[in-house]
């Protein structure tokens, strides 16, 4: 019989005095706010950011339309998609911001525009038209099919704190296809956040909140800070990322794993398509994925259906089979 592992429980003080633990008491934690990481009213940028946050970006599902059409795909090949297409969408996404000034520009930046570098962080620049060098805020944009077999965001966010400035944005637009399985990608409601928080909270999940298999100091749950980091470095988006010290299961970065945007997950996996919560789309395709016989195809379909695998529900259904069989011939 397999000994359960010792969970060895810590206090934020006690983590902080070198304890090694396994789990952290969550209570003990100073508060988590974003505001904390971001820009105040006093910055020239404030309107700019909330007007990006609460009207440009919002509109995104009703005013940013893509005319492109996808079928024949094999549905299990489904889940590849966001690698295949994201690229195009977010760069969709900055032509949208360039053509809908109006949504977030009341004239202070007139002079200003988009402009997208992959090779760099963050992946798309608010700049000077004269002198790209000028950068006003930085965004940090991703895709996310909502149909992806992980049912969450599953991108690395590893970008260290030092990197963001303050007035950067983290972007997530959701999409779809029309018809679930081909049609035009459809955009859904995105999350924005401060980019420079969201790397706060990556840091503050792996190193306090994740919980090992075994005891760990802080020292041995720690990140290293690139030497010379600084926001809107150019051509270097491998040296603004945290390394950990100890990751052989590659799992820092997880974003969706600090529960920041558990509320945003869980309302885009019910968007309705054609009728059917996205989540009901994702787990049926994921069982004809993962399950390889028809006998597990069919089990994973009962999970999903939440329909009760039991001798009363079977004998229930006996029932009712002759009771249907006795009705009169009409």
């Amino acid at each position: 019989m397999k000994k359960d592992k010792e969970l060895i429980n810590a206090s934020f003080e006690e983590a902080n005095d070198g304890k090694a633990f396994t789990h952290i008491d969550k209570s003990s934690l100073p508060v988590f706010r974003e505001e904390d990481y971001s820009i105040g009213r006093g910055d020239d940028r404030y309107g700019l950011i909330e007007r990006l946050r609460s009207i440009a970006f919002p509109s995104l599902p009703a005013e940013c339309r893509i005319d492109n059409n996808y079928s024949g795909i094999l549905a299990t090949d489904l889940f590849s998609l966001n690698s295949l297409l994201g690229s195009m969408i977010e760069s969709k996404v900055v032509s949208f911001l360039n053509s809908h000034r109006h949504l977030w520009d009341e004239g202070p930046w007139k002079d200003c525009h988009f402009i997208r570098s992959n090779e760099s962080f963050p992946d798309v620049r608010l700049v000077k038209v004269t002198d790209t060098k000028q950068i006003v805020l930085g965004i940090e944009l991703k895709s996310w099919f909502i149909l992806s077999k992980e049912g969450e965001p599953s991108f690395r966010y590893r970008t260290a704190s030092e990197a963001c400035g303050k007035g950067d944005l983290l972007c997530i637009v959701p999409w779809y296809l029309s018809d679930a399985v081909c049609g035009n990608p459809v955009l859904s409601s995105p999350w924005i956040y401060s980019a420079k928080a969201a790397a706060e909270a990556t840091k503050r999940h792996w190193v306090y909140l994740r919980q090992t298999d075994t005891p760990l100091s802080l020292t041995q749950r720690g990140l290293e800070v690139p030497d010379g980091i600084k926001p809107y470095m150019e051509n270097a988006r491998d040296k603004t990322n945290y390394k950990p010290l100890q990751d052989g299961g590659n799992n820092f970065g997880r974003l969706a794993r600090t529960g920041i945007m558990d509320e945003f997950v869980n309302e885009t996996l019910q968007t309705d398509i054609l009728g059917i919560p996205a989540n009901n789309w994702r787990l049926f395709l994921k069982a004809h994925t993962d399950a390889g016989t028809l006998s597990n195809i069919q089990k994973k379909i009962v999970q999903i259906t939440k329909i009760p695998n039991s001798e009363k529900f079977s004998s229930i259904i006996n029932e009712l089979k002759d009771y249907i069989e006795e009705l009169p011939q009409i």
